[in-house]
């Protein structure tokens, strides 16, 4: 443990190390001549653009594709599941075990669950593909006097 005559003091000035300045000074340092250098002017604005909206454009893309794939693979299971319960009420079996579904109930189930499919499938195509000012609804174009 420390003794009290070597902790430092409120008024005392903080000790140096002999050997050049510290980790966190060079940082700073450092730090200040990234700050000082000139922005990007011109040809290098553009460049940097240019790249921000491709990678943009790459980040799109793949999260696109993963979204994607993932809507097919739940409406594709969905949609067996559908096909196995109608299957399984036409046949009065599930498994091995007897199935049986009241007709009500498996009309609603179907017709909910391909609402649902649809409706899942439209959100994500117009995900996929917006539309722009030129489609319908948005918004309106400003009125053209054209006398």
């Amino acid at each position: 443990m420390p003794e009290a005559a070597d902790l430092p003091r409120a008024g005392d000035p903080p000790a140096v190390p002999p050997d050049g300045p510290s980790v966190i000074e060079r940082a700073v340092q450092q730090g200040l001549e990234s700050e000082r250098r000139s922005p990007a002017q011109g040809a290098d604005l553009e460049r940097l653009t240019r790249q921000l909206r491709y990678r943009e454009a790459v980040d799109q893309r793949l999260l696109r594709l993963g979204v994607g794939a993932i809507v097919f693979i739940l409406s594709a299971g969905w949609l067996a599941a559908d096909v196995t319960l109608t299957l399984a009420a036409g046949w009065g079996e599930l498994g091995g075990r007897p199935f049986r579904l009241d007709s009500s109930v498996l009309v609603a189930f179907l017709t909910t669950s391909t609402a649902t499919v649809i409706g899942l499938f439209l959100v994500f195509l117009r995900w996929l593909y917006p539309q722009t000012n030129g489609g319908r609804g948005g918004e309106r174009e400003p009125d053209v006097d054209r006398s």
